[in-house]
């Protein structure tokens, strides 16, 4: 675990070094409630062309990338949702799905992120998954939470949420 200016942390990490990065980072930007203009927030150097080149350079050959990626319900954020996952793409990751997630304290009640994968074949199939948390479960390590079938949902998104985030025609 680190905790420190992330952009320059990767910036200069040792390339291929990590397997995961977590990145939940704050919105990288508002809009100003008088005029309604956007304003870019200093955490916006963490969406960038670079910072994504960063984070994909510093990945191993099987490298996930998770990061906060705003709710699908607001349309400043699903424009974003769209434009981060196609610079994740671009800077070389073969996967990048949005996951949606239910938070009460949010606005919306609903927060995402994007899982970004190097490698197609990096994920776990949800049958290791599953054994895992009965292995787990069966050592007395319980969560109040978390089960596998939230994981696997949570990529089951409204059809016109799919259809907008991986830019699917509407026929």
């Amino acid at each position: 675990l680190h905790i420190a200016d992330g952009a320059a942390f990767v910036a200069n990490a040792p390339e291929g070094f990590y397997d995961v990065i977590i990145q939940d980072s704050s919105d990288p930007y508002t809009w100003e409630e008088d005029t309604g203009a956007k304003v870019d927030l200093p955490s916006k150097t963490l969406y960038s062309d670079d910072h994504f080149v960063n984070i994909e350079k510093s990945l191993g050959v099987d490298g996930v990338f998770s990061f906060q990626a705003e709710t699908f319900n607001i349309e400043s954020d699903l424009e974003g949702i769209v434009e981060w996952r196609q610079r994740a793409l671009d800077v070389g990751f073969k996967e990048a799905r949005y996951g949606s997630i239910t938070i009460s304290s949010y606005p919306t009640g609903q927060i995402g992120f994007l899982l970004c994968r190097k490698s197609e074949d990096s994920p776990p199939s949800m049958t290791s998954v599953n054994s895992r948390f009965d292995d787990m479960e069966k050592l007395g390590q319980r969560t109040s939470y978390y089960q596998p079938s939230l994981q696997d949902s949570a990529f089951a998104l409204p059809r016109w949420v799919q259809r907008r985030i991986y830019c699917e025609n509407e026929n």
